[in-house]
Order: C-alpha cells, then sequence, then structure tokens
C-alpha cells in the first residue's frame, strides 16, 4: 500500500471511524498499531470487504497488532455537539484507549484531532491507501456492526441488524410508524419529526419493567457484551429478562425496575430462592440450543432506579448460584 513508509523508530498508530452517516447508535473509532513483522495480509478500506472477510481480519488484526484502542461517542452526545465533533472525540478516546502510546498518528480524512499531544498527520483517503488506517477501519466497522446487531435484539421493529442505522426504506418506514427508540440521533432531521411515544418512561410507573430491560440491555451494549436475547422464553417455566456474552462467559440477568427508593436494597430482595430457582430452569432450557457455543455461565442482577430523569442502573456480576 502506498503511504505505509515507517518512520524509524516511531511508533505508528492509524485511526479511522464509522458510523458518521447513520440515523442511529454510536459513532465509533478505533486505533491500531500494527506490529511490522506480524501484519495480516489483504488489509484495506473496510467498505471494500465482505462481512465475512472483515470479521475474519478483525480477529486477525486483534491477535496480532502491538495494541488497540477503541472510542464511542453516543448518540445523546452525539445531539448535544454535533457529528463532526464526536467523530473527532471518538478518535481522540480511540488514540487514548490504546496500551501504547504512539509516537506518530496518522487519521484517515482531512480533519486533525484536536487536542491530541501527539505529532499527526491527515490523510484523505487513508483507509484506502494507509495499513493502518486499513486495519483501524476494519475494527471501527466490525465494533460498530456488532453493537448494531445487538441493538436489533432490543429494538427489532427497526432492523438494525440489516441496514445498522442507515436510513434504507426499511428503516424509513419503521421509523414513521414507530416513531424513535432511544438510540435514534434525534438532532438528524428525520428524527427530529418522529415520536417518542412508544420509549417514553418517565414517571410512567406502568412503563418501568419493559423499559428497565431496554436501558439494562443499552448499558450492556454499550460496555461491550454481546445481547444474545431479550426475553427468553422457556414454556411453563417462564423467562430471563436479559442473555448475553463477553466472548468467553454467558451471562443470564434478571432486571429489575424501581421509582421512589434511594437504593435498590428491595429490588434484589425480589430475586427470592424461588425467583432464581426459576431463572436456572430456564437458563438450563436455552443451553439445550445445539447452536450456542460451550462457554461459562454465570447469574447477573441488574437494578435500574427510575426516580430521577436519568435512570441509575448497577450491574451485579455473579449475584447468586442456584442450587
Amino acid at each position: 500500500m502506498a503511504g505505509t513508509t515507517h518512520l524509524i523508530g516511531k511508533v505508528i498508530a492509524g485511526v479511522d471511524e464509522a458510523g458518521r452517516g447513520p440515523l442511529a447508535g454510536p459513532v465509533v473509532a478505533a486505533a491500531v498499531i500494527l506490529d511490522p513483522d506480524n501484519t495480516p495480509a489483504g488489509l484495506k478500506d473496510s467498505k471494500l470487504l465482505s462481512p465475512k472477510r472483515r470479521t475474519e481480519l478483525a480477529k486477525q488484526i486483534r491477535a496480532t497488532s502491538k495494541a488497540v484502542g477503541i472510542g464511542m461517542v453516543h448518540e445523546q452526545e452525539i445531539d448535544r455537539t454535533n457529528i463532526l465533533r464526536a467523530t473527532l472525540k471518538a478518535m481522540f478516546r480511540a488514540i487514548e484507549d490504546l496500551d501504547i502510546r504512539p509516537d506518530h498518528v496518522r487519521v484517515d480524512g482531512n480533519r486533525p484531532i484536536p487536542e491530541l499531544k501527539i505529532q499527526q498527520e491527515t490523510i484523505i483517503g487513508g483507509d484506502k491507501s494507509v495499513t493502518e488506517i486499513s486495519a483501524a477501519s476494519i475494527i471501527a466497522k466490525t465494533t460498530r456492526d456488532q453493537m448494531m446487531i445487538s441493538y436489533d435484539v432490543l429494538f427489532p421493529e427497526y432492523g438494525f441488524s440489516s441496514h445498522k442505522g442507515y436510513g434504507s426504506q426499511k428503516h424509513m418506514e419503521a421509523l414513521r410508524a414507530k416513531g424513535r427508540c432511544p438510540i435514534h440521533r434525534r438532532s438528524f432531521s428525520p428524527v427530529a419529526q418522529a415520536s417518542n411515544e412508544n420509549y417514553q418512561y418517565f414517571q410512567r410507573e406502568s412503563a418501568y419493567g419493559r423499559m428497565g430491560e431496554v436501558i439494562a440491555g443499552m448499558y450492556l451494549v454499550r460496555h461491550g457484551y454481546i445481547l444474545m436475547e431479550h426475553g427468553f422464553h422457556a414454556g411453563r417455566d417462564g423467562e430471563i429478562d436479559l442473555i448475553v456474552t463477553d466472548g468467553t462467559t454467558l451471562s443470564f440477568i434478571e432486571v429489575k425496575s424501581f421509582a421512589g427508593r434511594p437504593d435498590d436494597e428491595e429490588a434484589l430482595e425480589r430475586v427470592t430462592l424461588a425467583k432464581q430457582d426459576q431463572i436456572a430452569r430456564v437458563a438450563e432450557a436455552f443451553l439445550q440450543n445445539d447452536t450456542i457455543q460451550e462457554q461459562d455461565y454465570r447469574f447477573d442482577i441488574m437494578t435500574v432506579n427510575f426516580s430521577t430523569p436519568k435512570p441509575v442502573i448497577k450491574h451485579y456480576e455473579e449475584a447468586f448460584l442456584p442450587i
């Protein structure tokens, strides 16, 4: 590739983003420091690769690179600023997330990253011509795509797994028919006119249960979990609110929502021994599915406190061990 000459003695990071144009979801940036002696073959702009090839290369990049950093700006912050500032902030955060501090940063595009105290150069079309930026493009794209696939589990009416939040015909029709959801960017004009009636919850006690699960699911996706199920049913045994994985461990999660109290002690007490046993039976039914990759698993509780306009979320890992 052109533009990949090594600066002697310099640690070089490439930076790129994914998700500037969609109507929903975060903008995600990645920073990658490649190992010059162990660089995956076939790196190119992520948009020129098939989803399968992108996924394969993303695994290789993570396995062989000296460092990979991820930076995100979510939809609420995008709405408070604008998408350009959000993109540059995501790039800054990706560099800050690197385990190794680079000496030189190559940035895709023509906009330098503000406040970056590292030498940088902007390269128009860098995702096609600079190996480090191509690698960052692939990591940013695959990271964001997986998040949108997880969000599709929470908001199946919008089809996020297929269009990843871009303004496809299917997405626009759903937006008009269903209104917007919590991950839509309200500052984008097609969304601004859409109703939020289906996802209002402040001082609406009847909505706390459903919205608690949605908010807990969003929290998990933003913290790197892959959401597998929302409301998994197992016949008479009932259901589990959320099932997620971090790639090595499955988490079966009971969500408890409440308002009017300063702490969640009473909410936690509602997960009785009988409830724990019921959750374990549903988990066993889920694990019988032959398509589920074998992993360790645990049982978590999450609480969502709706006493204030911004709900307070707590995640208790390994909260109980069913008998």
